[in-house]
Order: C-alpha cells, then structure tokens, then sequence
C-alpha cells in the first residue's frame, strides 16, 4: 500500500467513513481500522436485517458461522425446545475438539458450562410450578417409603419398581427440560429414556434420605455387555438400544468419549461405597476407583460400565456439576470395609431380587392392613341411611305444619 493510501484510509477513519474504507480498501483494512464499538453495533444491525451476506462479505466466514449458529440455536430452541437446541450444539463442540488445539477446545467447554447454567436459572423460573408440584408429590412419596422402615437395598430397588409402575414407559421423553429431567415422568402418562429415569430416582433418594447425596452421571456402554436386568417389569415403547438420543447428534467415537447412557449413584457412608443404580436396565454396581463395575453381569469378571466425568462437569445440567463430579471421581478411591463377597451378597443380583419381594409383600401387607382398620359393614351404612331418610321425612312434616298454621 502506498504513502497516498494510508493517508486516505487515515482521513476516512478521522471522519468515520468506515463503509467508504471497505468500498475503497476491501475487508482487511476495514476490519484493521473499525472501533470494536462500531463493529458490534453494525453487526447488531446487520444481523437484525437478516443481511448475513453482508455479513460474510464485510466481516468474513468465522464471523458469518458464529451468528449463524447462535441463530440456529435460538430458532432450535423455540421449535424443538432446549434440549434438542443443546445437542444440536453439541456438534459444534466436537467440531472444535478436531479442529482446534486441546486448550481452545477445554476453553469452549468452559463456556458452555456457563451457558448451561444460565439455561438452568432460566428454567427454574420459566417452570417453577412444575417443579413444585414434583417436589411436593416426591415428598409425599418419600414419607411413604421411610413408614416402611426398609433397608438401603430395598429402598434402591422399591424406587426403581415404582419409577417403571407409575409411568407409561420408556419413550423419547417431550418436555425434556434442561436441568429438571424427571418432569417427564411426573405422571401416570409420562414417559422418559435413561437420562430422565436416573435424575427422576435421584430426586427421589434424595428426598427420602439426604445422606444418600444421589447424583446423575454419564456412562459409555459397549455393544456387548452381557448384563441382567433384575425382576421389574419395564414398557418399552420405543427401543433405542443405545439408551439415549444423543447418538442422532454423535458418532461412535463422540459416544466413546462422552458417553451414552445415564445412571445414578449414590452414597452409602456406612460402607464406605459409591453405590450405581441403573434405573433403565434396573440393577445396581459400584464406582470404585474411577471406574464402574456392575453386580448384574453375566460375565465372570463382571460388566463394566466407563465413567465419563468430563461430561458431568460440563454438561450434567446442574449446579457445581464441576466440583460434584471431581468429589465424586475422589471418593470413589476411599476403601470399603467391605469385601467383594460382602458385596455381592448385599447388592448382587440375588440381593435385589430378593429385596423387591420383600418389598412387594410389604406393600401388600400395608393394603390389607388398611382395608381392616376401615373395613366398612354394608348393614351399618344401610342403617345409618334409613335414619337420615326418616330425618328429613320428620323434617318435611315439621316444615308442612308450620306453612299450614301461618
């Protein structure tokens, strides 16, 4: 560029002729010489006119895709709501971790930790009356259970069994609100996959016991683990074997690394473990030493699940997921008191199954009980309604005398 050039390029900034820099000077010296505060405020503008070609044209493709994206995000959100909105955004993410070095790519993760929580205040105020309804039927549920006076196996268990009873089945889930996954199953007629039943029994175990501190995490499941689900009847409505709908936006080598299925876990600070409860395949394992290792399997040296904490950090749809999921990943090292054999006969596949007859009689038990101390006589009922029936016979005759005497 000559003498002549820069000083026309500097008289036209001088004057805030930046349009007349580009016309004259093409993209690089427009975006050399535009204040950042112009540059957003035209981009504002720009992108409210829908004139993303300018867009491109004046400000090049990484800007052009940046808006782009957050117009799709948004437009994603309002047709198909926020969680289809964030898996959809979840490519982007993978895209970077390709395309970018390791230090950007944690960076982005960061931030989207960020936004998920924003998302999440959002959602507490937008369904404040849904998720009140939930607490409050949950904690009617839990004052139910702890009448029962059952032990931690049999409450695992009673609360996978009612979860699969009191729903229509496994389906694709509706609502699917960010940070309150359970609402899909509020009710008789609703239906979840494995990312809404284990935050479901999470809520539900912490409601019944705080000291069990019941978490949600991501796992990855391989194709050919041999498990076996314990004796609850599950509706499968849709069969996804995968167990989740983030592989319509991953591909095999994103599932290995981020995981696809959910379960939860839970203390049990008297055996010093990190209890695993799969509410979706119903069974139960342990985290220990980082890793999980379920008690269902139907292989000697027992089924594996892989533990994946860099998506409970930042995409758990909680807050402090961070500091929750390291804990976690720490605790899981302390040693239990507890030999293998011990555990196994506490929480192993018999145990369970044993657990939910004991269960199931209680719940019955409970019933005939109930039906005796109220057990109605048809003969007194009959009794007490002739006595009403001759009370307002009496009380007709009463009334017609009184009209005859005025």
């Amino acid at each position: 560029m000559n003498k002549e050039d820069k000083i026309r390029i500097k008289k036209l900034k001088k004057e805030k002729k930046y349009n007349e820099i580009y016309i004259e000077y093409g993209q690089k010296e427009y975006l050399k010489n535009i204040p950042s505060k112009v540059k957003r405020k035209e981009l504002k503008f720009l992108k409210k006119e829908g004139r993303y070609q300018d867009i491109y044209n004046k400000y090049g493709n990484e800007e052009y895709c940046k808006i782009l994206n957050r117009a799709m995000f948004k437009e994603i959100r309002e047709t198909r709501g926020i969680s289809k909105a964030l898996l959809w955004e979840l490519k982007i993410f993978f895209k970077i971790i390709v395309e970018t070095p390791l230090v950007t790519a944690s960076a982005f993760a960061v931030v989207y930790s960020i936004k998920g929580n924003i998302e999440l205040q959002y959602n507490e105020i937008k369904y404040k009356n849904e998720i009140e309804l939930y607490n409050n039927k949950i904690n009617d549920y839990a004052d139910e259970v702890n009448s029962m006076d059952l032990s931690d196996t049999q409450i695992f268990m009673k609360v996978m069994d009612d979860m699969w009873g009191n729903i229509k089945g496994y389906k694709n889930p509706e609502k699917d609100i960010y940070g309150f996954l359970e609402l899909d199953l509020a009710s008789e007629d609703g239906y979840g996959v494995c990312r809404n039943m284990a935050s479901d029994v999470a809520k539900k175990l912490n409601a019944i016991d705080s000291r069990y501190h019941a978490r949600t995490m991501a796992v990855y499941v391989g194709e050919n683990e041999r498990y076996k689900v314990a004796n609850i009847y599950r509706n499968i409505i849709e069969n996804n074997e995968s167990n989740s709908d983030i592989e319509k936006v991953m591909n095999e080598n994103m599932e290995k690394i981020f995981g696809n299925h959910m379960v939860t876990i839970v203390d049990v600070p008297e055996d010093n473990l990190i209890i695993v409860l799969d509410p979706t395949n119903p069974g139960i394992g342990i985290y220990k030493d980082g890793e999980i290792y379920m008690l269902n399997s139907r292989l000697e040296e027992g089924t594996e699940f892989e533990s994946k904490e860099v998506t409970n950090c930042f995409f758990s749809g909680k807050k402090n997921g961070e500091l929750e999921t390291v804990m976690s990943f720490y605790e899981s090292f302390k040693n239990s008191e507890l030999t293998k054999e011990e555990i196994e006969e506490k929480y192993g596949i018999e145990a369970q199954n044993r657990a939910l007859e004991e269960v199931r009689q209680m719940s019955l038990s409970q019933q005939d009980k109930f039906r005796d101390e109220y057990k109605v006589d048809v003969n007194q009922i009959d009794n007490e309604l002739d006595k009403i029936e001759q009370e307002r016979e009496m009380q007709k005759i009463i009334t017609n005398v009184q009209q005859e005497r005025e």
